[in-house]
């Protein structure tokens, strides 16, 4: 559709009855106001470019986003400038070619295609600044000396600032990919509304804490085997020393400041002449001591133009006064721009300067790990733990840790930062503590897991409790039951009938012969009297020859558990 518009526009001549039509219903204001000198013509060609850069514009404007692998500096410089600066840009190209940036005064018989070819030329060439109170110029040098040569390329200008300033976050996108550390994918991870559950944020805090630590294990073991690659190497930086990330933001931290600082000397030389050489202060001087444009010359109004016309072989010289229109929203736009880029300078350098201090200082870097551990449920004892934290922090962490625990703090609190900082400490110390500790978390995790073998083994260390009393002190009950034993009269007696036939025995020989197919009578045995605790219990040295102890058995079990 477009493609075909412009076939119209630029195929079909203007002054044909078949582009009557078509030109009345694009532009029929233009058709009912053509006493503007000649403008409708000029118009067609310029509004479809203005289209079609506005539309490229704002789909650039789109396609900015903020992100959270950064910090709010960073955005206010790529983000936020960039699309001011844009919709300036919009503003001023929608001025310049839909509306009438340029009206120029020109002689009574000049007809409107004269007119109209007057502030074209006018408006293509470059006007001259005079104050009304001076005389104009005689010599033609001396008038391109004064010359004023910025207000046709102001929206180019303005998209190119705006392209600077998005230049630094492009080139810390492609470094951090590079890193081999998901920053952004744990910061989202990290800022998740869900994690207001306690169940999500320990699942979010395991998740975050195994990825940290398996980046920082893959850059320590690399960089063991890599060392020799960049031993010497100018600047040691890279992914296998765990300051890759880190130096690689303070380098785009300190491309943001070379850029806003930059623009300063950029604005001033693109807007500098011979009266004017530090542009801003000059303007913001000016508007606090009242002085108006006519006597600053600083974006004036009313400019001159001076063109040729060859009529009948002869060359006659023109000058005319035009207004530049477009002057009045340049120099609002150029000097908020000249305060804002003055504001973001100091900005970004006291950023910059706080990043580098708290990344590169170890005594920092400590300081925040330890803020971090200290509101955690085991906090770590600074006499204690000091050695383990020293190297927790520059042998385990390093830089990129810290970089990463910093930025999850800012974005995300210091609710989750510290979790995540609990949960690498915990992991630090499982990998570094003495095989004394070890054994004895080994057994305080298997109590935790199996509950029923905890309690079997405190049953079983009861039943041998009871077997060393027993074994210790005498038993009333073998004594007692003994004494049940021996026939149930007092004292151990024997009974009447018993007694009578054993007290007068005969011999076997005569039994035999008295009664010989008779069988003996066989006797109850008699009951043994009561043994004395020390002959009853054998001592423990008399079960060393190979018989079992009676708690052997149980201290076995025990033992197996």
């Amino acid at each position: 559709m477009l493609l075909y518009m412009y076939v119209i526009l630029n195929f079909i001549p203007i002054g044909s009855d078949r582009a009557a039509p078509v030109w009345t219903q694009v532009y029929p204001a233009q058709v009912a106001h053509h006493n503007l000198g000649g403008h409708v013509g000029r118009g067609g060609g310029y509004r479809w470019q203005s289209l079609l850069s506005m539309h490229f514009l704002t789909s650039v404007l789109k396609s900015i986003e903020p992100r959270i692998d950064d910090d709010f500096v960073d955005r206010l410089n790529y983000y936020y400038t960039s699309g001011v600066i844009i919709m300036m840009a919009i503003l001023v190209s929608a001025k310049q070619y839909a509306g009438h940036p340029i009206e120029c005064w020109v002689p009574a018989q000049f007809t409107k295609a004269m007119e109209q070819y007057t502030e074209n030329f006018c408006w293509i060439q470059n006007t001259y600044w005079v104050p009304f109170d001076d005389f104009i110029p005689q010599r033609s040098d001396e008038r391109e000396e004064r010359q004023i040569g910025y207000y046709q390329w102001v929206p180019f200008v303005l998209a190119i600032e705006a392209l600077m300033f998005y230049i630094p976050t492009s080139v810390w996108r492609f470094m951090n990919a590079q890193s081999g550390i998901n920053i952004l994918g744990v910061l989202e991870l990290a800022c998740d509304s869900r994690n207001i559950e306690p169940q999500n944020r320990l699942y979010t805090v395991n998740v975050l804490a195994r990825h940290i630590d398996d980046a920082l294990r893959y850059q320590r073991d690399f960089g063991r085997k890599e060392r020799s690659v960049y031993l010497w190497a100018f600047v040691r930086i890279g992914k296998f020393y765990g300051a890759y990330v880190t130096l690689m933001y303070c380098f785009v931290k300190f491309l943001y400041f070379i850029n806003v600082f930059g623009q300063f000397f950029l604005l001033n030389r693109f807007l500098a002449n011979e009266n004017t050489q530090f542009l801003g202060a000059h303007v913001v001087w000016n508007l606090l001591q009242g002085v108006e444009w006519q006597n600053s010359g600083v974006f004036p109004r009313v400019t001159l133009c001076d063109f040729d016309i060859r009529v009948l072989g002869n060359v006659h010289r023109h000058t005319v006064q035009c207004v530049l229109v477009i002057n009045m929203f340049t120099e609002k736009i150029f000097l908020f721009l000249w305060l804002w880029f003055l504001f973001l300078t100091l900005l970004t350098f006291v950023n910059m300067t706080y990043w580098l201090l708290t990344i590169l200082l170890p005594s920092l870097r400590l300081r925040f790990i330890q803020r971090c551990l200290e509101f955690s449920d085991a906090p770590p004892d600074p006499q204690k733990d000091g050695k383990h934290l020293d190297k927790f922090v520059n042998n385990y962490l390093r830089p990129d840790g810290i970089f990463i625990l910093r930025m999850i703090f800012n974005h995300s609190g210091n609710i989750m930062c510290n979790e995540i900082a609990f949960s690498l400490w915990t992991r630090y110390r499982e990998l570094h503590k003495s095989p004394k500790a070890m054994l004895v978390g080994a057994i305080d995790s298997l109590a935790k897991i199996h509950p029923q073998a905890n309690e079997k083994q405190q049953q079983q260390q009861q039943q041998l409790q009871q077997a060393h009393a027993a074994a210790c002190n005498p038993s009333t009950e073998l004594i007692s039951g003994s004494g049940a034993a021996g026939g149930g009269t007092a004292g151990g007696e024997t009974p009447p009938q018993q007694r009578s036939r054993s007290s007068t025995p005969m011999a076997p020989q005569n039994r035999a012969q008295r009664s010989p197919k008779r069988k003996a009578m066989q006797l109850p045995p008699v009951p043994a009297p009561p043994l004395a605790s020390s002959e009853k219990l054998k001592s423990r040295s008399s079960f060393d020859s190979g018989e079992k102890f009676p708690g052997d058995e149980l201290s076995s079990d025990l033992q197996s558990v």
